[in-house]
């Protein structure tokens, strides 16, 4: 029990962090527009975490989350009928537009990080697209968006666990159940 409390307080920002994480999840499994105000913590702190641990591309995805949480609460709080947005499908056009984008982001993303420390080059680029993409599916409500987390987050739990982020692993894992 001792050696659980000494891990948790060396790595009290990242347990944080995965608190946060839990909530979101929790929240807009349920539909409730705080979700994206645990969200706006959570990306916070990672941003801070993956900076430290030379995860850059996820780090920037951070950033990113950020302003797509903010939209996101914007969008589910809103009582515009042109605006709200409810729970649907995309059409297959706009599924293969999905893929395209991720594949075009992650190639910039590796560009961009190829001059830098980066430990997960590649992993980090994919990654960091494709929950891109798949975040702004869930502001706008589309069911979509668990085809690109589920596999992102079995991806991200593996990178994560060789990084020694053990409990973001952990939290990515429950990501994917």
């Amino acid at each position: 029990m001792q050696e659980i409390t000494k891990y948790i307080t060396e790595n009290y920002l990242e347990v944080t962090a995965a608190i946060f994480g839990l909530i979101y999840v929790l929240l807009a499994a349920r539909q409730n527009f705080f979700c994206w105000m645990a969200g706006i913590a959570n990306v916070l702190i990672f941003a801070w975490i993956f900076f430290n641990s030379k995860i850059y591309a996820n780090m920037s995805l951070q950033i990113i989350y950020l302003i797509i949480s903010i939209y996101g609460l914007y969008v589910w709080m809103s009582k515009k009928p042109n605006v709200a947005v409810k729970i649907s499908k995309m059409d297959n056009s706009y599924r293969l537009l999905m893929v395209v984008f991720i594949s075009i982001l992650t190639a910039i993303s590796y560009l961009i990080l190829s001059n830098t420390n980066s430990t997960t080059l590649f992993v980090d680029s994919f990654t960091a697209a494709a929950g891109l993409i798949a975040t702004w599916m869930q502001a706008r409500k589309y069911i979509e968006n668990w085809l690109i987390f589920i596999p992102t987050d079995i991806i991200l739990t593996i990178m994560f666990y060789t990084q020694e982020l053990y409990v973001t692993s952990a939290l990515f894992a429950i990501y994917t159940l």
